[in-house]
């Protein structure tokens, strides 16, 4: 008896699923955004755009469509991204209720809804960026260090800074995947034996520098499980400040923040350090000192 009760529970439980199921097929199309609620949100957000605006979309899946509706008004510096924090107005596009991290702190100016889309202005304080590590790539004087300690300078080519005995370019601006996201870096590939040393000589201070770090290429990832090490000098002699970052596959974009407050203001040598204890690596770094 007690068999058969529990051979009908879960009948009547797979039943139910199927009819949960069913009418999620049938009402999820209705509730999707339409073509027409694309048009006018993106309308909206054109309306009141301004230079240096961030537009997400919430959930994130949602992205690709958002860009072929607004993507001239994401550009790549924008797509890749630091982070959200230097973004004082972001434009949220989203639907079934979702909101997208980069629009939660904040105060919202503007809230409208377009059929299954609403579209939010948030606004905050942004954060103020000193110097751009990444833009400012020309400043810095790279070398190859030797195990042993003997730095051998790379010759900057135009678009890439080239290392001896390097098959590859050792460093170069680019858009770099990193987690299956998009991040515009500086990205080197590091190997066991040596350092890549990055020397910016007169880098203006703010309280903090923000730095990302991440292993670049879903392909090269599932290779390889050795992790990178960036060493950050900020300064020089005793009174420098060195933080130590180590990162892997599973860490995704890291972020590190970097404590400069007691030298806010100052303008002073940052030395970028990456090496590889482990296998060759190919590597993402960005960073900004900010205010």
């Amino acid at each position: 008896m007690l068999a058969r009760r529990a051979g009908l529970l879960a009948v009547a439980a797979i039943a139910l699923l199927a009819l949960v199921e069913t009418a999620a097929a049938l009402v999820g199309p209705h509730r999707a955004p339409t073509d027409a609620d694309w048009r006018a949100a993106a309308q909206e957000v054109r309306a009141g755009f301004q230079t240096g605006d961030l537009i997400v979309a919430a959930p994130a899946w949602a992205d690709p469509i958002l860009r072929v509706h607004l993507g001239d008004l994401i550009p790549p510096a924008v797509a890749g991204r630091l982070d959200d924090d230097r973004f004082g107005r972001v434009w949220e596009v989203s639907q079934r209720g979702a909101r997208a991290s980069a629009a939660t702190p904040g105060r919202p100016v503007l809230e409208r809804r377009f059929g299954a889309l609403t579209v939010r202005r948030i606004e905050r304080p942004p954060a103020l960026v000193s110097y751009d590590f990444v833009a400012h790539w020309t400043d810095a004087r790279v070398t190859r260090v030797s195990a042993g300690g003997t730095a051998t300078p790379c010759r900057n080519l135009g678009d890439r800074v080239q290392c001896p005995d390097f098959a590859a370019p050792s460093v170069r601006p680019q858009i770099a995947e990193v987690d299956t996201r998009l991040r515009q870096a500086l990205v080197t590939q590091a190997v066991p034996g040596g350092t890549i040393a990055l020397e910016y000589p007169a880098v203006r201070l703010g309280r903090a520098i923000e730095v990302g770090t991440g292993l670049h290429n879903v392909w090269f990832r599932k290779q390889a499980q050795d992790p990178v090490d960036l060493r950050v000098v900020v300064g020089v002699g005793a009174e420098a400040t060195v933080a130590t970052v180590r990162t892997v596959n599973e860490d995704g974009w890291k972020r590190t923040r970097i404590d400069t407050t007691a030298r806010a203001g100052q303008t002073v040598p940052v030395r970028l350090e990456v090496s590889a204890p482990g296998g060759a690596r190919t590597f993402a770094v960005a960073a900004e000192a900010r205010e």
